[in-house]
């Protein structure tokens, strides 16, 4: 079992449009609404994969009530607190050219009574859990430490527990120790306090995170692919050269292929071979869609982890 832990989720909606242009009326020639959040998408994607998962987090109003209803349609299983407010909405406008600009909500805010709802919900799940995802941005009002007090509950409970965050929640995470982080390269920054320039740099940060007591580090690249080290090495993987619609949900999808591959006993290198795949079927898909089964496993054998020395 996959449990994920999604404290912001949202709605995506993603616009067409001819061309953006700032202070026009734009006439939408295409449009299309996703569930989304970090955590709900790689929910979505190791359910893909054929995996036993289920979706925890808060959801709020109407706007909410489309992300039950869309996991619903797909079958992926869920239990959400409910909390006053609206669910966010974050709108990613694409046009002619095929650049993308996205605009995110903050959220409603969390009451501190949600949240010990939310904690003794995920607490009694976990004994059935083989990996736990925290990921996302936090909501208002939400303790910075709250990622750090589910990772240690995790760790108590034997469970292994993989964070993708940003800023002061991965930030907070990382000083309890989880079993894996990953950070895209500007995350890695902020986490260090230190841009990192190129390859080599994302490497030495990899390694350093390691020597922070986190067993594996993920940064990604992009359409460069991603970096991974342990304590005794360190792998470069090359993503398959794909045609990109869009980014977004790729890292998630990353992320749960990751899970998925480690939840089943795979090798690291087998692990990154599966969400790498994952993360570039999901990058050929349009707007904040997900990649398919099908596209992952054709892209499996064209992803190369090469052991950096």
């Amino acid at each position: 079992m996959i449990v994920t832990v999604t404290l912001n989720p949202a709605v995506d909606q993603t616009a067409w449009v001819q061309r953006l242009e700032p202070g026009r009326v734009h006439r939408v020639l295409e449009s299309n609404i996703d569930p989304a959040g970090k955590g709900i998408n790689v929910s979505r994607m190791a359910h893909r994969l054929g995996w036993p998962t289920i979706a925890f987090g808060f959801l709020a109003g109407d706007t909410g009530n489309i992300i039950r209803k869309a996991l619903q349609n797909e079958g992926v299983q869920f239990h959400f607190v409910r909390t006053a407010g609206q669910t966010r909405v974050n709108l990613t406008v694409v046009d002619g050219s095929g650049e993308a600009t996205s605009f995110y909500g903050p959220g409603p805010p969390v009451t501190p009574e949600a949240m010990a709802s939310l904690e003794a919900l995920v607490q009694f799940w976990l004994p059935a859990c083989h990996v736990l995802v925290l990921a996302g941005s936090l909501p208002p009002d939400a303790p910075p430490e709250v990622y750090a007090t589910f990772v240690r509950k995790a760790r108590e409970s034997g469970v292994k527990v993989f964070v993708d965050a940003d800023a002061d929640a991965l930030r907070n995470a990382v000083s309890a120790g989880p079993d894996l982080i990953k950070p895209n390269v500007a995350e890695a920054e902020r986490l260090l306090e230190r841009s990192l320039p190129d390859e080599a740099a994302v490497v030495a940060a990899a390694r350093e995170l390691v020597g922070r007591g986190i067993s594996t580090v993920v940064i990604s690249m992009g359409a460069r692919g991603a970096i991974c080290a342990q304590a005794d090495r360190a792998f470069r993987i090359r993503p398959p050269e794909v045609e990109r619609r869009s980014t977004v949900g790729s890292g998630d999808a990353m992320v749960a292929g990751v899970a998925v591959s480690r939840a089943r006993g795979d090798s690291i290198e087998d692990a990154l071979i599966l969400g790498t795949a994952a993360g570039a079927a999901t990058a050929m898909s349009a707007g904040t869609a997900l990649g398919s089964p099908n596209d992952i496993q054709a892209l499996r054998s064209r992803v190369r982890v090469e052991e950096v020395t």
